[in-house]
């Protein structure tokens, strides 16, 4: 259903999905690895169909993470004394859903963060059509009240996106104006007066 989580209905693949980020960890740490995990909240694929329909926010282009305070202050400090220049993604999908298990990593340093997300496929199709034309995705980490972010940048990002996803196979006109329609039936629903008159 247009306008569901994306985790409806699949909550329980999520869990096994942190799971998994836990045991590469594990795994990274047994390499010698220095380890910080992330728990993210809500994941939103950037730019929502509202704002690419109103050219908002056009250079966030990725997917906007919401993490717990304590685990962003942490992030923050790694980030301010290491650079991040590789990552390993692991990819998985339960119906409309893309999960990803990501590990940004400093191999100077011996530095990994890991960190779990989540996208349906069909309410991010204007990201993953950008995403995969510029051949960059972002991850925007950001506390709860929003004041400050943290962002990685993965190049390639084929391992990010659907698999045998085409870029140039998406209309992104049509899905705005998909969307845009959707808008408008919603609005109509709550104000019977937004409604065309019945001219029979």
């Amino acid at each position: 259903m247009s306008g569901s989580h994306p985790l409806a209905g699949v909550q329980e693949f999520w869990d096994d999905v942190m799971d998994d980020m836990a045991a590469t960890a594990e795994e990274y740490r047994e390499a010698g690895w220095e380890t910080l995990e992330l728990h993210p909240g809500d994941v939103t694929a950037l730019p929502t169909t509202s704002a690419a329909a109103s050219e908002v926010d056009v250079d966030r282009l990725g997917l906007d993470v919401l993490v717990p305070g304590d685990e962003f202050e942490t992030l923050q400090a790694t980030v301010a004394e290491t650079d991040f220049d590789e990552y390993d993604a692991y990819r998985a999908s339960q119906g409309d859903v893309v999960f990803l298990v990501v590990a940004m990593k400093s191999a100077d340093a011996g530095v990994a963060v890991l960190f779990p997300l989540y996208y349906a496929v069909s309410e991010a199709k204007v990201m993953l059509s950008r995403v995969g034309e510029r051949g960059e995705m972002r991850t925007y980490f950001r506390p709860l009240d929003d004041s400050e972010r943290v962002v990685f940048s993965q190049s390639d990002p084929e391992n990010l996106l659907p698999a045998d996803f085409d870029p140039a196979a998406v209309d992104e006109a049509a899905v705005l104006e998909e969307a845009s329609g959707l808008s408008e039936e919603v609005a109509t629903q709550v104000d019977p007066s937004l409604r065309p008159d019945d001219e029979s």
